[in-house]
């Protein structure tokens, strides 16, 4: 008897613990009243070892919202909405987060309300902006102390539920490089190169983009700019390197001809579409030595001193046995 007691106290313990752990659940679990939507960006490097451009990415309300389970025949308006902002340089091949902050509207009825946002396509050259169209929708249920909006995100392609959208920065590197070849070929020699970078028409470029290598005495620029035509000197072994070129950007790479030299070329002109991109130059200078025999006749002259010797010999040979 007294051990049903015991369990019998047992099973009210448990059940009131449980009874009171639900109601903390069911407490944590009420919505609150949201003001604001937070948008995920994250900016991204599409190579290791480049350098994005500063960004703000933004969105804006496209059209009307629409309603429906509610009293209510118009959505009013999203509020404002912040940017997300990030400097030069922030993006990471593992991708840098910022927020974009979406204001949500009062509203008068419950219901549920939908709207289409976009991104703000930018001019960055490099940049791939978001493009597909982003959906949000707002709950507004009766809450305690007055209505609650609740809100979620989530792409229109997909009709997937999420709050982070990729932006990527992709750029690349050009070498360019001179090797000489051929037994006259001199390899202290600098040979000229003039080099051309054409931007995207409404695409906005750094003012310049590095330039490193090559050999101390060209004295070579340490920059080159979209649209100027830019003069370099190389020699055998050189290679110069040009830096965090935006995809999209196409170049033209010439060479000075110069006497004596036949030139072949590995890599045409092109566009920047990959983490790097090489256009190799070969010179190559032969000519004859002069060592004071003619190199030409001397297997006949060989030939013809071997038959004068053999001659030589049998006629020797001959006499003597004449004599004998």
């Amino acid at each position: 008897m007294k051990k049903t007691k015991k369990l019998l106290a047992c099973l009210i313990a448990a059940a009131t613990m449980f009874t009171m752990g639900s109601t903390a659940f069911a407490a944590d679990t009420t919505p609150t009243d949201q003001e604001t939507v937070t948008v995920k960006k994250v900016y991204m490097l599409t190579n290791e070892g480049t350098t994005s451009p500063a960004e703000t990415f933004t969105l804006e309300q496209v059209g009307k919202g629409s309603v429906s389970d509610s009293e209510a025949t118009t959505a009013p308006d999203l509020g404002t909405i912040t940017g997300a902002k990030f400097a030069k340089g922030a993006a990471t091949v593992d991708g840098t987060t910022g927020n974009i902050t979406v204001a949500l509207p009062a509203y008068d009825n419950v219901g549920i309300y939908e709207y289409t946002l976009r991104e703000v396509a930018g001019t960055k050259a490099g940049v791939n902006y978001y493009g597909n169209d982003i959906k949000l929708k707002v709950t507004v249920v009766n809450g305690t102390n007055g209505k609650l909006r609740i809100a979620a995100v989530h792409t229109e392609s997909t009709g997937k539920k999420s709050d982070s959208f990729v932006n990527t920065y992709s750029a690349g590197t050009l070498d360019i490089s001179k090797t000489v070849e051929g037994n006259l070929g001199d390899k202290d020699k600098y040979f000229e190169f003039k080099v051309t970078l054409r931007g995207v028409e409404g695409k906005t470029y750094e003012e310049s983009y590095a330039v490193t290598g090559g050999s101390e005495g060209a004295s070579n620029p340490t920059s080159i700019k979209i649209g100027e035509e830019t003069t370099f000197k190389l020699k055998h072994g050189d290679t110069i390197s040009i830096k965090n070129l935006p995809y999209g950007v196409s170049y033209t790479v010439t060479e000075t001809a110069a006497a004596g030299y036949t030139t072949t070329r590995n890599g045409d002109d092109s566009t920047v579409n990959a983490a790097d991109q090489k256009v190799e130059f070969t010179n190559t200078r032969t000519g004859d030595v002069d060592t004071g025999v003619n190199l030409t006749t001397l297997p006949y002259i060989l030939v013809f001193a071997g038959v004068i010797v053999i001659a030589g010999a049998a006629f020797i040979t001959r006499r003597r046995k004449f004599e004998d």
